[in-house]
C-alpha cells in the first residue's frame, strides 16, 4: 500500500533521534510493521541489529510514497519525498538529508540481498511518528494525514479535468510505444502543475478512483508537463500500466489522464477512456497524421469547418481516407473499431491523390451521430486510411477540439527580434501569422511576459491585464511585423528592459459572439544594447543517462540559435533548482569559466553529456541527490560579439543511480572489405555495468543524419532496423547481419559513409530508462576491384595443334587468386562481357594460379566458351579474366580480347 505524507511534515526540522528500543527477550518474536493501521508485508522481515529494529529500506520507503534509487556503484540508497532527499551509504553510521549530515547510531546493512536500515532514523527522516507495542511486537508508523489526497495545503478550489482523452495504438512493437495518448488541457490549466497518464488493466476500473490515481507510484505513470493547449503523448517501451506492469499486447487497458492541482487545488481525474488493447496493432505508417481543423466561415454548417492531415507515409495499400467529425463528448471513445461502424452518409471520402490534404466540407455534412454539423457544438475530427476493399487500415490522433461560430483562432508568432538601442519596448519586434478568417475579429494585442512567468500565463489572465500592458494591433489581411511602442509594460506592470528574458503572446480579439484566442509563447528574447543580438537556443532539456554520480551522469540537449553567424559558442550552466528563478542573463555573464561546459557551434542543434569534472555556477561537483535546472547562454560574435541571449530553464532533474541504464564505452568499427557488404563492419564496444540491462541495440545510422540521431530515435527504431546483441559483462565484438539495415529500414548502400550507435535497453526493473552512445568512427562499404591482365595475345602453333595464349599480370595483383583464360569465337567476342566470363564454369575456362605462370596451350581437346571443341578453320579471340580472392577483393576483373588466332593443321 502507498500512503501520501504531508508535505507540511517533511518541510519541518527533521529530528533525528536514536534507533527503536526493543526488550532483547522479545526478539525472537516476528516483528510486525503496520502504516497507518494497515499490516506492511516485505520480503524481508524486519530484524534486530543490538537493541536496534532494522527493516528492508525499500519496502519502508515505497510505503511511505518516497522514490527509492539504488546506485550500485557506490552502494548508496537515495529516497526523494517532495523537497526532502535523503541519501544513506550502505555500512557507514552518516547519513545525509537535505545536504546536511546526520549522525546513526546504527549503519546500514545488507541482508540477504535487501538494504536494511534503523526504522526510528527512516520514518523520522521522512516526516512519520513510530510507536512500539511490546506486547504484540508490532512497530506502528503514522503518517500525519493517513489516506490525505495529493494536495496538500487547505483547498481553494479544484481544477477542471480535461475534456477527454483519446488513446489510439500506432505500432506494433508490443509495447508502451504502440501506444499514443491525446488530450486537450484543461480549462484552468493556471491551477494546474502537470498531467499524467495513467494506463489500467480494464479488470481493475471499477476501483480506480481519483484517490487511487493519486496514489500510483510515480515509475507507474507518465508525466506531461504543463505548456499547450492540446497534447500528443507517445508512451515509452518501458512504460508500465497503474499495477507496475510493463503495457503488453493481448492485454485490454483503459488510459485516464490526472489533472495535478498546484497547492491549494484539488487534482481532476478524467472518465475512463475506451478500451485499448495493443494485440490489435496496425501499422504507423497507415495512419494519418497531423489532423487540424480550423473555423474558416459564417455558414452555420460544415461549410466553415475546414480540416487538414497528412497522408500516410506507405500509400501503396490505400485507395482513400475518411474524415470523421465526432462531438468532443464523444471523442473520448472514439476509436477504429467505432470508425467502422459509422454509416457512409456521416463522414466524408477523400481520394488519395499523393499529397497531404487541405479541404473544407459541405453543407450537408454530418457528425458521426448523423446530425448536421451546427455552431455552438464542439467537435474533434479524425481520419482514417481505407484500404482498396474498405478496410480501415489507421485511425489517427484527435484533431484540436473546434466549436464553430463561437472562437477565432489563435495567431502564430513567427519570429521576435532586438531592432534598437533605447533600452525600451521599441527595440522589440514582432512577426505573426494573421489567422485564416480576419472577418471575426476586430485586431490582435501583443502582450510582452517575463520568461519566469511565462509557462502560467493564460488566456484568463492576458483577459485582466489593463491597457498599459498589451498592445493593440489592426488587422490589415496581411501577415503582420510589429515594433512596440516606448511605453508598453510588461505583464507585471514593469518597464520593458535590457537584460531580462522576455517571452511574447498575441491575442486574437473576436467579435460579437466570438471569443478570444491566445497565441503559444514566442522564443525566449533578451534585450541588449547591441545593435545586433545573438539568438537564444530554445528546446533545452535534460536526461540521466549514466550511473557515475558526476557530471557524465548529465546529458543536455538545445537546439541551436536561429542565426549562428552571430554565435561564437554556447555555454552550458547547471543551476540549483533553488536558485534557478532568479537566474538571470546578468547573472550567467558573470559564471567563471570553470563554472560552465563551453559548447562549440557546428550548424546543428546539440545533445552534450558533460564531463566528469563538471560543476554548477556555484562551482560544485555536480553529482547525484541534488536537483539542478539546466541553461543554455548563447555567446556572441563579430557584430554581435559583446550580446548575450540565455536560454528558459530546462525542467528539474535530480540525478540518481537507479533508473538510468549506462551507456557503452570504446565504441569503435572496423572494415574487412571482404565481402562488400554489411558483414564486413565489425562493432567493438565495452558495456559500462551491466546491472539492469536487457540488451544491447547496434544501430546504423547514415552520417549526415548521425548529428540528430537522438535517445528518442533510438527508442522507436523497429526490431526489424538493429542488431541485439545479449547482455554481457565483457568486451563486445559482433560482426554486422550481411542484409543489416540502416534505421530507417533501408539497405546500406555500398560507396555511403555511416556510423554506428549503441543503445543499451533496460530491463524495466533494476533500471528504467535506456542509455545511447555517442557515434562510431565512420564506416563505408565499397565493392572492391581487381585489375585486368594485359598485353593479352593468342597465337596459332599449327605444329603443336594449338593455339597458345600469354598475358601479362596486372603490377598488383595481391588481391587475385587466380587468372581464367578462355577463347571466344571471333563472331562473339565484341558482345563477350565481364558478366559473360563471370558465369563461365568448368572447362570453358582454363584456370592458372600461381605467381610467375602467364600461359596455357588450347588443344582440340579443349572447349571454347560455348562449350564447343576448339577447331580448325574458326577464328577465336583470347580473353583473361582476374579472379578475386574474395578476402582482399569481390570483384573481377576482364581483359581486352586478343587478336583473334586460328588453326591450320595440315
Amino acid at each position: 500500500m502507498k500512503k501520501q505524507i504531508s508535505s507540511a511534515l517533511l518541510a519541518a526540522t527533521l529530528v533525528v533521534s536514536g534507533g527503536l528500543h526493543t526488550p532483547s527477550a522479545e526478539a525472537a518474536k516476528p516483528i510486525q510493521i503496520t502504516v497507518n493501521g494497515v499490516p506492511l508485508v516485505t520480503d524481508q522481515a524486519p530484524v534486530m541489529s543490538g537493541s536496534r529494529t532494522m527493516v528492508p529500506l525499500r519496502g519502508v520507503f515505497e510505503a511511505l510514497d518516497a522514490k527509492v534509487l539504488w546506485k550500485q556503484s557506490t552502494k548508496t540508497v537515495t529516497a526523494v519525498k517532495g523537497t526532502t532527499t535523503v541519501v544513506l551509504p550502505v555500512g557507514s553510521t552518516r547519513a545525509t538529508i537535505n545536504d546536511k549530515l546526520t549522525a546513526m547510531d546504527v549503519p546500514a546493512k545488507m541482508i540477504k540481498g535487501r538494504v536494511m536500515v534503523p526504522l526510528r532514523f527512516v520514518t523520522e527522516a521522512m516526516g512519520s511518528k513510530v510507536g512500539w507495542n511490546k506486547a504484540t511486537q508490532t512497530v506502528s508508523i503514522t503518517t500525519s494525514k493517513g489516506t490525505t489526497p495529493i494536495t496538500t495545503t487547505p483547498s481553494t478550489g479544484s481544477v477542471s479535468p480535461v475534456a477527454y482523452v483519446n488513446a489510439s495504438v500506432i505500432g506494433q512493437q508490443g509495447n508502451g510505444s504502440d501506444l499514443q495518448v491525446a488530450f486537450p488541457g484543461s480549462a484552468s490549466a493556471s491551477a494546474v502543475s502537470q498531467y499524467r497518464i495513467l494506463v489500467v488493466k480494464s479488470g481493475n476500473i471499477n476501483s480506480f478512483n481519483l484517490a487511487s490515481a493519486q496514489n500510483v507510484p510515480a515509475a507507474n505513470y507518465q508525466i506531461v508537463p504543463k505548456g499547450s493547449s492540446n497534447y500528443t503523448i507517445t508512451l515509452l517501451p518501458q512504460s508500465r500500466d497503474t499495477d507496475g506492469a510493463l503495457i503488453q499486447k493481448n492485454v485490454s487497458y483503459r488510459v485516464y489522464v490526472l489533472a495535478v492541482g498546484n497547492p491549494g487545488y484539488t487534482s481532476a481525474l478524467t472518465m475512463a477512456q475506451t478500451i485499448t488493447n495493443l494485440g490489435s496493432t496496425v501499422s504507423a505508417s497507415a495512419t494519418p497524421g497531423e489532423v487540424k481543423a480550423s473555423d474558416v466561415a459564417d455558414n452555420a454548417d460544415g461549410r466553415d469547418l475546414s480540416v487538414s492531415f497528412n497522408k500516410v507515409s506507405d500509400e501503396s495499400k490505400v485507395s482513400a481516407y475518411r474524415i470523421f467529425v465526432v462531438p468532443s463528448s464523444n471523442a473520448s471513445s472514439f476509436n477504429l473499431s467505432e470508425a467502422g461502424k459509422v454509416n457512409s452518409d456521416n463522414y466524408t471520402s477523400v481520394t488519395k491523390d499523393g499529397s497531404n490534404h487541405t479541404l473544407r466540407l459541405k453543407s450537408s455534412t454530418r457528425d458521426t451521430t448523423g446530425k448536421i454539423i451546427a455552431e455552438g457544438i464542439s467537435y474533434t475530427v479524425f481520419v482514417t486510411a481505407v484500404s482498396s476493399g474498405g478496410d480501415t487500415l489507421g485511425l489517427s490522433a484527435a484533431s484540436n477540439s473546434l466549436t464553430l461560430g463561437k472562437a477565432v483562432d489563435a495567431p502564430s508568432i513567427t519570429k521576435v527580434t532586438d531592432v534598437g538601442n533605447n533600452g525600451d519596448a521599441r527595440d522589440l519586434q514582432v512577426s505573426f501569422d494573421k489567422i485564416s478568417n480576419e472577418s471575426r475579429i476586430s485586431g490582435y494585442r501583443v502582450f510582452v511576459v517575463r520568461s519566469t512567468n511565462s509557462d502560467d500565463f493564460d488566456l484568463e489572465k492576458a483577459s485582466a491585464l489593463n491597457s498599459s500592458r498589451y498592445m493593440d494591433v489592426s488587422k490589415t489581411g496581411s501577415d503582420r511585423e510589429v515594433t512596440l511602442s516606448s511605453s508598453l509594460k510588461d505583464n507585471n506592470g514593469d518597464n520593458i528592459k535590457n537584460d531580462v528574458s522576455y517571452r511574447v503572446f498575441v491575442m486574437s480579439r473576436g467579435t460579437g459572439s466570438y471569443s478570444n484566442s491566445l497565441s503559444s509563447a514566442s522564443s525566449t528574447i533578451t534585450l541588449t544594447s547591441s545593435s545586433k543580438t545573438v539568438g537564444s537556443t530554445n528546446g533545452v532539456s535534460v536526461s540521466d543517462v549514466s550511473d557515475y554520480g558526476d557530471g557524465r551522469d548529465l546529458q543536455v540537449s538545445f537546439n541551436k540559435s536561429g542565426d549562428e553567424n552571430l554565435v561564437s559558442q554556447y555555454r552550458i550552466l547547471v543551476v540549483k533548482s533553488g536558485d534557478s528563478s532568479n537566474f538571470t542573463q546578468t547573472k550567467a555573464q558573470k559564471v567563471s569559466s570553470s563554472n560552465y561546459t563551453s559548447v562549440s557551434k557546428n550548424g546543428s542543434n546539440r545533445v552534450i553529456v558533460l564531463a566528469s569534472g563538471a560543476r554548477d555556477v556555484d562551482g560544485d561537483l555536480v553529482k547525484n541527490g541534488v536537483a539542478y535546472r539546466v541553461f543554455v547562454l548563447s555567446v556572441g560574435s563579430g557584430d554581435a560579439s559583446d550580446t548575450y541571449s540565455l536560454s528558459s530553464a530546462s525542467s528539474t532533474i535530480t540525478l540518481g543511480g537507479s533508473t538510468a541504464a549506462s551507456v557503452v564505452n570504446s565504441l569503435t568499427t572496423s572494415n574487412s572489405s571482404a565481402n562488400s557488404n554489411p558483414s564486413d563492419i565489425t562493432v567493438s564496444f565495452t558495456p559500462a555495468n551491466d546491472t539492469g540491462i536487457s540488451e544491447y541495440r547496434m544501430i546504423v545510422v547514415r552520417n549526415d543524419q548521425s548529428s540528430g540521431f537522438t535517445l528518442s530515435a533510438a527508442n522507436s527504431v523497429s526490431s526489424a532496423n538493429y542488431t541485439r546483441v545479449a547482455k554481457t559483462a565483457s568486451k563486445v565484438t559482433q560482426a554486422l547481419p550481411a542484409g543489416a539495415k540502416d534505421y530507417n529500414g533501408n539497405a546500406i548502400d555500398k560507396n555511403v559513409s555511416y556510423r554506428v550507435f549503441v543503445l543499451t535497453v533496460a530491463d524495466g526493473s533494476v533500471r528504467s530508462v535506456n542509455a545511447l552512445s555517442s557515434a562510431s568512427n565512420d564506416f563505408v562499404i565499397t565493392n572492391k576491384n581487381v585489375a585486368a591482365p594485359t598485353n593479352v595475345t593468342a597465337t596459332a602453333d599449327n605444329n603443336a595443334g594449338a593455339i597458345r595464349v600469354n598475358f601479362n599480370r596486372p603490377s598488383d595483383s595481391s588481391a587475385i587468386g587466380s587468372y581464367a583464360i578462355m577463347l571466344v569465337p571471333s563472331a562473339n567476342a565484341d558482345s563477350f562481357t565481364l558478366a559473360d566470363a563471370n558465369r563461365l564454369s568448368g572447362s570453358r575456362s582454363q584456370t592458372v594460379t600461381g605467381s610467375t605462370y602467364s600461359e596455357w596451350a588450347f588443344s582440340t581437346s579443349n572447349v571454347d566458351v560455348n562449350g564447343a571443341s576448339i577447331r580448325q578453320g574458326v577464328a577465336y579471340k583470347a580473353f583473361v579474366l582476374s579472379v578475386a580472392n574474395g578476402r582482399d577483393a569481390t570483384v573481377n576483373a576482364l581483359s581486352t580480347a586478343s587478336r583473334e588466332a586460328q588453326l591450320n593443321i595440315q
